[in-house]
């Protein structure tokens, strides 16, 4: 009886609430004392994984899902998985608005930007 007493009771924990908290952590961008990025200057000298936020043009398309991106401070390859793309079609004349992250290939130096979110900006 004891056994079956302890096993219902030991189901049914899972099912306790527990609160959480819901303020901000300790590995958010403000606790680390990262912040957005907003130029390709920027961005081609900010550490891995610093959050970007970017406005300029994709000029061309380098390889699958990686393009060139250009702002009035330089140039930057960024990498966009095909469901972030707009729906509606672009050029290269047309301004964006990207959002994501610095990110490095383990086996080069060169930083890109791992991105998220794509705008068009109207």
């Amino acid at each position: 009886m004891k056994n079956k007493l302890l096993v219902a009771l030991m189901l049914a924990m899972p099912l306790v609430a527990h609160a959480q908290f819901t303020g901000p952590r300790a590995d958010s961008a403000a606790q680390r004392n990262l912040a957005v990025v907003t130029t390709v200057a920027a961005a081609n000298k900010a550490a891995i994984d610093t959050p970007v936020l970017l406005e300029g043009r994709i000029t061309r398309q380098v390889a699958s899902e990686r393009y060139e991106f250009t702002d009035a401070t330089g140039t930057i390859v960024v990498e966009i998985d095909d469901e972030y793309l707009p729906r509606e079609t672009f050029d290269q004349n047309t301004q964006l608005r990207i959002k994501g992250e610095v990110d490095r290939r383990w086996n080069q130096r060169q930083r890109y930007i791992d991105v998220k979110s794509v705008q068009i900006v109207r």
